[in-house]
């Protein structure tokens, strides 16, 4: 008789091979969408700083500060909508591929400035501290992507907007000293603010 060696895997060799390769794929699973939710927030803080570029643009041609004022969105010269389409027309929010949702004071909606569709928001943004009239200003609770800019105002250290710039520092909005900051919510629930003059 003769005897044949078979060599082969083993049961235990399989299950192992197995188990190893579930544990790839679940790590894989599980990194994968926070690298991309990264990659998303590193887009939109880039688009943060091109809209700061935008604002010495405007400043280098036009004489007449930017306005946050709702009222101003579509026929003012000055109102933060005519901005964004003559400067950052081509921005886009990496997780919708549209124009980013704008939130301007005194309103619970915010606004697609290149189509001008407006978007009902429930509640009031809380994160926007100092407003002459109260704790929180008037400014719409902000989802991921969203931008909010505010004509006078300075980024306080929590991310959020400080409105109290006539009480801290002593600038009237009439001044002629151009003061802005722009806050953008991103995924996770971070907000990232800048701020300066113009």
């Amino acid at each position: 008789m003769n005897k044949q060696n078979k060599k082969g895997f083993t049961i235990i060799e399989v299950v192992l091979v197995l188990a190893i390769a579930g544990l790839i794929f679940l790590m894989v699973f599980i990194a994968l969408p926070a690298l991309q939710r990264s990659q998303r927030n590193t887009e939109r803080r880039r688009d943060l700083a091109t809209i700061k570029a935008g604002f010495e643009e405007w400043r280098k041609h036009n004489n007449i500060a930017i306005t946050d004022a709702w009222s101003s969105r579509k026929n003012k010269t000055n109102g933060f909508c005519t901005f964004y389409r003559k400067y950052l027309v081509d921005l886009k929010d990496p997780s919708t591929g549209e124009a980013y949702n704008v939130a301007l004071w005194g309103s619970q909606n915010v606004i697609n400035c290149v189509t001008m569709q407006e978007t009902a928001r429930e509640g009031w943004d809380e994160e926007v501290h100092g407003s002459i009239g109260g704790d929180t200003d008037k400014w719409a609770t902000m989802e991921v992507g969203d931008i909010q800019f505010d004509d006078t105002a300075f980024c306080s250290e929590d991310g959020g907007f400080d409105d109290a710039v006539e009480k801290r520092i002593g600038v009237h909005r009439n001044s002629g000293t151009r003061l802005y900051a722009i806050r953008m919510r991103l995924e996770g629930g971070e907000s990232i603010c800048v701020d300066g003059t113009y």
